[in-house]
């Protein structure tokens, strides 16, 4: 009998980072059980957004935890995807998984930072932070929802590039509702400044992800 051998990817790694993930979100219910339950009811009701909006809690402990969450979620999920398309590059697992993760880091950082600085130089500041706080409440809670998504990926089955894609577009058209969402209800103010408003769309929104994808490459 010809013994054939199997080679077994180790997922110590992941491991490690499901159970930090783990930990943020333990740590979030922590700080704030109730603000949490509105948290996770998000897609279901707007409760979260009326109730914590308003006093600027963007740079809370709670927020700062659920945006490394979402990171370490979008940032796995793009390495699983980068694995199952078999795309090329010089660099071992773990090494890959944390280069997506500081560009990725950086990107949402100074995007931040420069609609801060935008929001103060324009005098806009209220709307530019209930606009970011809108935008980072969601996408952390997609990161959420990734999550549970990663976790069977590793473990369970291997996704093809079908499902990849399919949740590709799925995460893009659920940005693009609360996106569009907000900008519908503040569409007054967008229309009077529709050619900033272009420019913002191209350089902040559009631009930063082609420039995640070729750092990464």
């Amino acid at each position: 009998m010809e013994f054939i051998t199997r080679e077994i990817a180790s997922t110590n790694w992941l491991t490690i980072l499901f159970l930090v993930c783990i930990g943020l979100l333990v740590t979030a219910k922590g700080l704030n059980a109730l603000r949490f339950s509105d948290f996770i009811m998000l897609f279901s009701n707007n409760k979260y957004i009326i109730s914590y909006q308003k006093p600027n809690k963007l740079s809370s402990p709670f927020n700062a935890v659920l945006l490394v969450l979402q990171i370490a979620s979008v940032s796995l999920f793009l390495f699983l995807c980068f694995d199952v398309f078999e795309i090329s590059v010089a660099s071992s697992e773990i090494m890959l998984f944390f280069k997506i993760a500081i560009i990725y880091t950086v990107i949402v950082l100074f995007k931040l930072l420069v609609e801060k600085i935008i929001g103060t130089i324009f005098s806009i500041d209220n709307i530019i932070d209930e606009y970011l706080f809108y935008k980072v409440s969601y996408r952390n809670f997609m990161g959420v929802l990734l999550l549970p998504i990663n976790i069977v990926f590793v473990y369970a089955f291997q996704p093809t590039k079908i499902i990849c894609i399919i949740l590709f577009v799925l995460l893009v058209v659920l940005n693009l509702i609360v996106l569009i969402s907000f900008y519908r209800k503040n569409e007054n103010i967008i229309l009077n400044h529709l050619f900033y408003f272009i420019l913002y769309l191209c350089a902040l929104e559009i631009a930063p992800y082609f420039i995640l994808y070729k750092l990464i490459k």
